[in-house]
């Protein structure tokens, strides 16, 4: 089973895709490692993000690749990709505090995301609590 696009958004004034998960068990939309770290980051940093990406834990390879127009790209599980706004965050100086421990590219891309899976990818409530458990499915595994 491959991802398939489900849906291209603006986030921080660019265009991410988001994508099926490439498993059949429940599980958040994945998204384009590449152009969701050029939201926030210049070319030459989304693409060292690319490489930090593809070389997450290689025994298991917890990221995969997809058709994207022309270019094969890297995809990311949706943690992997909240995982990657809280790192930008805290490389633009946000602190966490009492008030608000998420930053916002952390937010930028979380209130986009949930519109997507809510618009392209909908879940019962059940497997809403299925796909929490179970993020990045068996590619997060191993």
């Amino acid at each position: 089973m491959g991802a398939e696009i489900l849906a291209r958004a603006e986030i921080n004034g660019k265009l991410v895709t988001f994508f099926s998960p490439p498993h059949a068990e429940p599980d958040f939309p994945w998204v384009d490692v590449e152009e969701l770290a050029r939201a926030f980051l210049d070319d030459g940093a989304a693409k060292r993000m690319v490489q930090h990406a593809q070389n997450f834990d290689r025994d298991n390879r917890p990221v995969t690749t997809a058709q994207n127009g022309d270019r094969i790209a890297t995809i990311i599980p949706h943690a992997f990709a909240q995982g990657l706004c809280g790192a930008i965050d805290q490389w633009d100086g946000f602190i966490p505090d009492e008030e608000e421990d998420n930053g916002p590219a952390h937010w930028a891309y979380c209130g986009v995301a949930g519109r997507v899976c809510a618009d392209h990818w909908p879940l019962s409530f059940e497997q809403i609590f299925q796909a929490f458990n179970n993020q990045g499915g068996p590619f997060l595994r191993g």
